[in-house]
């Protein structure tokens, strides 16, 4: 008489396999976890910055741009407020003794760039004491700007963080990377 159901246990070879992969990629695991890392290699210095930031919006068209070729009935109100639903960028720069070493503009994340603005930035720097400035420049209609200007030291192998926090401006905070 022939079963009904057909047996769908596995094979003992079938197992063997399976905790043969498991053992082998378990392995390569541990010995990958346990090799020596460093983010921030013995001899050098970084400087992070790190920022989250929501732009202004940018500037409107001009009404003459808005109702080229419209239907009047497509046209804007008069007295309708001039802001675009787009989010302006924003420019990081960042100076080392009065030397500019970076500047960057960065554009507000979303589909249709009204969402925040993300960035995050490593810069070598040599080991001990640098004077570091660095602005965050909201390129809307109004150009605000956001500045911090001092001096840091870098020892070998840390990497100090600049952190821009919405409402809090820039704060800087100290972590050893080894």
């Amino acid at each position: 008489m022939t079963a009904i159901v057909p047996d769908r246990r596995p094979k003992a070879a079938r197992i063997a396999g399976f905790l043969a992969l498991l053992t082998a990629v378990s392995w390569a695991l541990g010995t990958l976890a346990a090799w020596p890392w460093a983010a921030t290699p013995a001899g050098e210095a970084r400087l992070r910055i790190s920022l989250r930031y929501v732009s202004g919006f940018e500037e409107a068209a001009r009404p003459d741009e808005q109702t080229g070729g419209r239907l009047r009935h497509m046209r804007p109100v008069e007295g309708t407020s001039g802001r675009t639903a787009r989010r302006a960028q924003a420019r990081l720069t960042v100076f080392i003794h009065g030397r500019p070493v970076l500047t960057r503009t960065y554009q507000p994340t979303g589909l249709r760039r009204d969402g925040p603005i993300y960035g995050y930035e490593e810069i070598a720097v040599t080991p001990g004491r640098h004077r570091v400035a660095v602005t965050l420049t909201d390129l809307g209609q109004t150009e605000r700007r956001w500045s911090i200007e001092r001096e840091v030291e870098f020892p070998p192998g840390h990497a100090p963080l600049l952190e821009y926090a919405p409402g809090r401006g820039w704060l800087p905070r100290e972590e050893h990377h080894d």
